[in-house]
């Protein structure tokens, strides 16, 4: 006979998963901490959680490819290193074509981060 899981044992799952996740990441810097939306890169929808306990968010809609990932975050020098989950670095290779997440290597300004997408030239902008 097949089990059935609940809706509320998945999201308890999911919680817990969360949860370890963020266990395992470092603070981060809490001026950069927010949530932010990108800008100036047609056709792409893109939204970054950056939390205070170094743990993120990330999501990325273009056309019919959506890429969703959390993991942990990092700034190193000039630059913050958004890390997904199961991985030991954020590839910066990183483009909206890409199936799946690789993760990001953002340029802090001011209060922006600038996403200069696989070293193209073509630039967007994380802003809160």
């Amino acid at each position: 006979m097949p089990r059935i899981v609940s809706t509320a044992a998945l999201c308890a799952l999911s919680l817990a998963a969360g949860l370890a996740t963020a266990a395992a990441c470092s603070p981060g810097d809490p001026r950069l901490a927010g949530h932010y939306y990108l800008n100036g890169v047609m056709e792409v929808g893109s939204e970054l959680l950056l939390r205070p306990n170094g743990s993120f968010e990330f999501m990325l809609a273009y056309g019919a490819n959506d890429q969703y990932g959390k993991g942990c975050w990092v700034k190193r020098g000039a630059t913050v290193e958004v890390i997904p989950a199961g991985r030991s670095a954020a590839s910066r290779r990183h483009t909206p074509d890409d199936r799946g997440f690789g993760g990001l290597v953002l340029t802090v300004s001011g209060r922006s981060l600038v996403w200069n997408i696989a070293g193209s030239g073509y630039k967007g902008r994380y802003e809160r």
